[in-house]
Formats: C-alpha cells, structure tokens, sequence
C-alpha cells in the first residue's frame, strides 16, 4: 500500500486499531472439559478411573500442543483477529476448529495435531505414520487419517456458513494443517505439490502467514470493520459440546466413591472402604498425570518469584521429555530436551525431588 492509498484508507475509515495479533477467543491451557474430567476422576473408584486418567492425559497433551501454536500466533507480530477452540453446526454438519485466523487478505483455518512417531506422505496422499526406539529402529508403523482431508472439509462447512449469512463474498479461506509436536519428522517430500502446501511445523507459522499476505495474485483487501464482522459472527455462532461423561465412560452409582462411603454408613459398617488396587497400567496414567500438574505447579512458582514467563524455566515440550524420561540425576537431567548445565545448575533440585517424589 503506497503512501498516498494509506492516506485515502485513513481518512475514510479512521486509524488503524489491529496493528498485532488479537484473540477475540484465548486460548486456555485449562480448559471446561479438563476441569471437568479432573473433577470426575476424584470422585471416581479405581476401576473406571483409569479411562478418565487416560483421557485427561491425551487432552493435556493436545492442549500443549495447541499452546505452541498460540504462542506462534501471539508473538507473530502480524495484524490479525484469532479465535481458538471455535464448533460450528450448519445442516446437520458439524466442525471443531483449533483456530481461525482473520487477515485482511484472507481467512486461515489451522488444524493442529501433536503427533507421536515421525509422518511420511506418500505420492499417493497417504499419511504414515512410524515409531521408533532410542536406537532409532522402527518398532511400529501405521496409516492415519488425512488431517489435510479433515481441514479441509472443515473449511468448505465455515465457507458455506459465511457465504449463506452474506458475511464474506469473495474473501479465500485457506487451510493448513500445523504438526505442533517439536519431534515429530515430516518427511513430505514424495508428495504432491498441494499437500507439501498445507502441512507445516508449528514453528513456519508466522512465515507462511506473511508469505500468504505477499501474495500479489490476491487482490482483497478487507476493512477493519469487516474482519472483525467475519470474527464476531464466528464467535457469535460457537457452539461449545456439552459432554455426557456417564454415557461415555458408562458410569452407574457404584462408580461413585461418595456411593461406597454412605453405603458404609447405612449399614452401620465403620470398616474403610478400600477401593480396588490399581495394576502397572493405571498406576503409570494416574502418576503421568499427577507428575504433570506438580511440574506445572513447580515452574509457575519459580516464574514468579523471578518475573519470568513460565516457558523459560521449561516449556511444554520440555515438559512431555522430562514426564517421558524421568531423570533421577542431574546427568541424566542434562539428556533431556532443553536442559543445559545453567538451567540444571539452577532447577535440576527442585525438578528431580518432584520427580522422586
């Protein structure tokens, strides 16, 4: 935009207000369903506990994953609206978005997935997925849905809401598809040119947005009062899922602890109710779990005292290493991702007696 068309956009629209990123939807580390699953997990007994951990764990899991690519976002320094954790409903179709992304050029629909193992796509189109040992032999492989396919059909439901409401005209809506995992491998290479396109690192995010708004070849130029009309009608028409958590995991009085205790009570029983005795599996959800929120804990606290932002004593990523290794000396605290002898020197104590703890 010459100096002259600023002028012009100035004074017939006012000055410019979106000058960086802006959440109209933050992104929220804890979540309603967490909140909610955590909740029941501690009114649950043994037995049925252990599908409640696990489920708790893979949220907090996507949620860290998420939380990259909204740091990506924040600190993009390009002038946008974000939405996060967006369900929509039109004609009996429904679409869960991680993210939404408003520019004056286009709309962005981001799919996120924190991915264990490394991706290879095929000149087919097909997702592969491979794990490997610490030796770097493959133990397991897999194919896996699309997301491209998935994103996709995502964007054609919010283009046929927007289109039908008169809220866009001729506005594009792109799709990406972010691998929010730091040690996922994509290997894209055999496929085809439109696939390479749509499936990046959540670390390339801000450069394939600025990539996107150099675009010569597209000729919108949406006023600020129009983004923020596509944004609010999205946010306006969220649709948050109301979860049946006894339905899902089939759950019935005796499930209840509360249920074992008054039972005791009326029989006139004053024995302890002893709940069910966990095996390995359950026991290693529950301790993931718990270790998670105490290294949280822990990282918050220290953040504070030192009026640092919590990533830089570890971030997520760093997190999820340090859960899966479980150092138990500061040697073998130096193997995980992130920790030099500086940050070891100064959190391995801390760190390691939560840890053993």
């Amino acid at each position: 935009m010459s100096l002259i068309e600023k002028a012009v956009y100035r004074l017939i629209n006012g000055k410019k207000e979106i000058t960086e990123p802006i959440f109209l939807k933050e992104f929220e580390m804890e979540n309603d369903q967490l909140k909610d699953l955590i909740e029941l997990s501690n009114k649950i007994v043994a037995n049925k506990k252990e599908l409640i951990e696990r489920d708790i764990i893979y949220l907090k899991q996507g949620l860290s994953g998420e939380q990259n690519v909204y740091y990506e976002l924040k600190n993009s320094f390009i002038p946008m609206l974000c939405l996060h954790d967006i369900r929509l409903e039109y004609n009996g179709y429904v679409a869960q978005f991680d993210f939404i992304v408003v520019t004056n050029k286009f709309i962005m629909v981001l799919e996120t997935k924190k991915l264990n193992g490394d991706i290879e796509i095929n000149k087919d189109g097909d997702f592969i997925r491979r794990f490997k040992d610490r030796n770097g032999r493959v133990f397991k492989q897999e194919g896996m849905y699309s997301p491209i396919s998935q994103n996709e059909r995502h964007v054609n439901i919010l283009k046929e809401i927007l289109t039908k409401n008169g809220i866009i005209k001729y506005t594009p809506i792109k799709s990406a598809v972010i691998i929010a995992n730091p040690k996922t491998i994509v290997n894209k290479y055999k496929a085809q040119k439109k696939i390479q396109n749509s499936i990046f690192k959540y670390d390339q995010i801000a450069n394939l947005l600025k990539k996107e708004l150099n675009d010569k070849t597209n000729e919108t130029n949406l006023l600020e009062k129009n983004m923020y009309a596509i944004a609010n009608f999205i946010l306006e028409n969220n649709k948050p899922i109301t979860f049946d958590y006894k339905a899902k995991y089939s759950l019935s009085q005796e499930d209840f602890v509360q249920k074992d205790i008054v039972a005791a009570q009326d029989t006139g029983n004053n024995s302890p109710i002893i709940p069910k005795q966990m095996d390995n599996n359950e026991k290693s959800v529950v301790d993931n779990s718990m270790l998670y929120d105490s290294l949280k804990k822990y990282r918050l606290d220290r953040s504070k005292a030192e009026g640092i932002k919590p990533y830089f004593i570890f971030n997520n990523a760093e997190l999820d290493d340090l859960i899966e290794k479980k150092p138990k000396t500061k040697e073998e605290l130096l193997r995980v991702k992130g920790f030099g002898a500086v940050k070891v020197e100064k959190y391995g104590e801390g760190i390691l007696k939560i840890l053993k703890n």
